[in-house]
């Protein structure tokens, strides 16, 4: 009996509360997911998640329409103990879209019983690739979303009871005598106004209540208060995304199909109270509440206005009320609509793939599903046919706007359609379930009922887990350091005291960034001029006042004006190669350098000097290589430079191809006998060892590719790169990934010897191992590598990490190996498997991935002999 009675505790807990600790099961699951893959600062450098959070440290204004709201909050979010502002408002999106999975579960479970089903429409919505991509940057669409799906849910519970005999405020629940105290001012101040005033008034009061009539108590209707709070939530998220105002066409007609007299004027103008001040009685009436919910949440756009003296980022915007007004209604993005020339040519193959990308084909199958489901007969059949239309045309209208509106990220414009699709998949997957359940007399049909059943729950389960195994390395965001790295390294570099950066909007907003929230590069004057034009013009300006000045890309014709000197080389950052390039007078004085060669590498063209320093990053690491160049005669004809590292046995192990100064100072315009700062990034590949390289510069022709000259200089010491890069990244790295663990070593990826080329007695077998220590190795390791077909064919024997051995890894230090291979003399011709047996104190170490030991023995392709 006692067992009974707690199974009902339990059970009735379960019924009151399921709801709740699923809720909260949801968020926090999303949350922290989402939290796993944030992007840790920064990201991109032409994006608006790099200007949200430069806006919200300083309070300014961000790009039409505003975005007060999300700039309020963002500025609440980075007033916890965070390691940056960058991370705290990429924070808000995460917690922004675990809110909204939270809200599409509530949504469903509106229209189902099943919890199961919710959880499954919430999730599908979690993990689809769009969405996941916006919640963990600092965008505005996870949180337009969530007032989306707040409106939605709202409106279905609001259906469930539309009108009530209940008034919306207590404050109307007043004694007549206390309203007075509270409100009126004294009775002789209507007859102390001026005649004018009081006839206008009464004026007024007469066309009030010719098309505003009184209502008679008896006839009178109370709107639910949840209109009420749907009609702020509505305002409010006006203050954040204009996308909001799409959902008006669907709450309109499921508002008339619930319940046509909320509408009336019997719900929206309420009872005649004759005992009260005419004022109080306006403003008690339901429709005056109404626009007062609505309107008072759009007086955030004040906050424009009253951060007009900070601006705009660009600087476009312009304190007026049309200033004002052309900003928060976005009136320049109209031309989007039109022939916008960042637009794609999109077709209807993508947007069915996207969707298709977003939700599998099981997801989209029960999405389908769950729209016959809401169509289906039944006692609640018309609820349904109800709840179909709002969120059908919801859906239809943001479909339609993200088509029509032309931009380059037209994916994004579609989350609110996926939330839409994401709830039809909840619904779908309970109705496929009822229709599945385990009915009838006949065995046999049970059985494939049964069957069914198992394999549409192992489907829906397995359709969002494999999206989110598929989606993880690309939304992974947690290791995206390289736009952060780039712009501390250019506020690093050694620079006159006065000087100005010329850029574009996103280069500046980077360097402004740190400017503003970590206070490096205070002396750094940043000067906006996305065009080339205005670059020019700002750049003549600057150099007429004394100032040095410095560009971060080519600016064509500038070279036959003034001259160029290299502070940074190119480095790609979101695609873009980014550089540091100083604007200035030529120079034919020598300057003090690192290192003095003074050697004639071709014909005409001397190399003075160089310099060689090493800088990381969080997990990059970059070898920046200086020249100084002089043409006592002038050039010419033009010239490329491959910068390249070699380890001590002679192999090339990082390499860049760029042309001077990063093409931004040709050689054919350098002045006879003008000194010339040319510099080269050279990145350092993940796992490259601690030692010695020694530089190599090639002059070569840029057409042909024909070698003109090169020149070797002193090997210098390097630290190497030994921090593990993201999973793109290091996947990129190798050929071939593996993830073998041997104990305190790991064994993440390897390049096979080319199986398309044929290798004969004697020739070296070229080979990378990519390793990690996976804590601290101990003992003497050793890698075997042989050939093998019938017999076996040793082809070399080393420690593990060649050079760099692995008693003195670090903990998750990250090696590359290159083991010194060679085919055995009087090897046959044939096909060999090449094989690998990793030993320690001359013991075989097995390894395995995970739990799962795979043997001692690891294959790495095919090699092909030849005589």
């Amino acid at each position: 009996m006692t067992i009974e009675r707690s199974m009902a505790v339990v059970r009735n807990l379960w019924d009151r509360l399921g709801d709740m600790m699923l809720a909260v099961a949801v968020f926090a699951a999303s949350l922290a997911l989402y939290l796993q893959t944030l992007a840790p600062s920064v990201v991109t450098l032409f994006d608006d998640s790099l200007e949200f959070p430069l806006v919200v440290h300083r309070l300014a204004i961000a790009h039409p329409t505003g975005y007060p709201l999300y700039t309020l909050l963002g500025k609440l979010f980075t007033l916890g103990p965070w390691p940056n502002i960058a991370w705290a408002v990429n924070l808000l999106s995460a917690v922004a879209g675990a809110m909204t999975t939270v809200l599409v579960y509530l949504i469903i479970r509106e229209l189902v019983h099943s919890r199961f089903a919710a959880l499954l429409g919430a999730m599908s919505l979690a993990v689809s690739p769009v969405f996941w991509s916006q919640s963990v940057v600092a965008e505005v669409y996870t949180l337009n979303s969530t007032f989306v799906a707040a409106l939605l849910w709202l409106a279905l519970r609001w259906a469930h009871n539309p009108l009530q005999p209940v008034r919306p405020f207590s404050l109307l629940l007043l004694e007549p005598s206390k309203v007075r105290a509270l409100f009126l001012p004294s009775e002789g101040l209507w007859l102390r106004l001026p005649p004018e005033v009081r006839r206008v008034g009464h004026r007024l009061h007469g066309y009030y209540r010719r098309y505003f009539p009184a209502v008679p108590p008896k006839s009178r209707l109370q709107p639910h208060p949840l209109l009420y709070i749907l009609a702020a939530l509505f305002g409010l998220s006006l203050t954040h995304h204009r996308m909001a105002a799409l959902l008006v066409p669907a709450l309109l007609l499921f508002v008339i199909l619930v319940e046509r007299r909320v509408l009336s004027r019997a719900a929206l103008l309420g009872p005649e109270h004759p005992d009260r001040p005419r004022w109080l009685q306006f403003l008690g009436r339901p429709v005056s509440l109404l626009a007062l919910c609505l309107f008072l949440p759009l007086l955030l756009y004040l906050y424009l206005p009253l951060r007009g003296g900070v601006g705009s980022l660009d600087g476009t915007y312009v304190n007026t009320w049309r200033g004002f007004w052309d900003w928060v209604t976005a009136s320049g993005y109209n031309i989007f609509f039109g022939d916008n020339p960042l637009a794609r040519d999109l077709d209807a193959t993508f947007y069915g793939r996207l969707f298709w990308q977003q939700f599998g084909p099981v997801g989209l199958a029960l999405a389908l599903v769950g729209v016959l489901g809401l169509v289906r007969r039944g006692e609640d059949r018309a609820w349904r046919l109800k709840a179909l239309a709002l969120t059908g045309l919801a859906f239809l209208t943001y479909v339609a706007f993200a088509v029509v509106y032309r931009v380059p990220d037209v994916e994004v414009f579609f989350i609110p359609a996926f939330l839409i699709g994401a709830v039809w998949i909840g619904v779908g997957f309970d109705y496929a379930a009822n229709l599945l359940h385990v009915r009838g007399r006949s065995l046999s049909v049970r059985r494939l009922l049964a069957v069914t059943s198992v394999l549409l729950f192992a489907a829906a389960i397995l359709q969002p887990l494999a999206i989110a195994v598929r989606t993880y390395p690309d939304v992974d965001h947690s290791q995206r350091w390289l736009v952060h790295d780039y712009g501390r390294y250019l506020l690093a570099q050694e620079r006159p005291a006065e000087v100005t950066v010329v850029g574009l909007l996103g280069e500046m907003t980077l360097l402004r960034y740190f400017q503003a929230t970590e206070g490096v590069g205070r002396g750094i004057e940043t000067v906006v001029a996305d065009e080339e034009g205005l670059r020019r013009q700002v750049v003549a300006e600057a150099l007429d006042q004394g100032k040095a000045v410095l560009i971060t890309r080519v600016l064509p014709g500038l070279d036959t004006m003034y001259a160029f000197d290299a502070l940074t080389g190119a480095i790609r950052v979101d695609g873009e190669l980014e550089s540091l390039i100083q604007v200035g007078t030529p120079d034919d004085a020598i300057p003090d350098l690192p290192r003095t060669v003074n050697q004639e590498i071709v014909p005409g063209l001397d190399l003075l000097g160089y310099g060689l320093r090493e800088h990381h990053g969080h997990w990059q690491a970059w070898a920046r290589l200086r020249l100084w160049w002089r043409a006592p005669q002038g050039l010419t004809e033009p010239f490329k430079v491959s910068a390249r590292l070699l380890d001590l046995e002679g192999r090339v192990v990082a390499v860049v191809d760029a042309e001077p100064l990063s093409g931004a100072y040709s050689p054919t315009a350098w002045r006879p006998g003008e000194v010339v700062a040319d510099a080269y990034e050279i990145p350092l590949p993940s796992g490259l060892p601690p030692g010695e390289y020694q530089p190599l510069v090639i002059v070569y022709d840029p057409a042909s590719g024909a070698e003109w000259g090169r020149i070797e200089f002193e090997p210098a010491g390097l630290q190497g790169s030994p921090t593990r890069p993201p999973r793109r990244a290091l996947e990129a790295s190798v050929a071939e990934t593996v993830y073998a663990g041997f104990g305190e070593v790991e064994l993440l990826g390897y390049t096979p010897p080319d199986p398309g080329m044929a290798y004969r007695p004697g020739e070296a077998l070229p080979l990378t191992l990519l390793w990690q220590a996976t804590g601290q190795p101990t003992g003497a390791w050793q890698v075997l590598l042989w050939l093998e077909d019938v017999d076996q064919y040793p082809v070399g024997q080393e420690p593990v990490g060649g050079r760099f051995p692995a008693g003195q890894w670090a903990p998750e230090q990250l090696v590359r190996h290159w083991p010194a291979l060679q085919v055995p003399d009087g090897t046959a011709p044939g096909i060999y498997r090449l094989m690998m047996r990793v030993t320690r104190d001359g013991q075989p170490v097995p390894w395995g991935k995970g739990l799962l030991p795979l043997g001692s023995d690891l294959e790495l392709g095919v090699v092909r002999i030849d005589r």
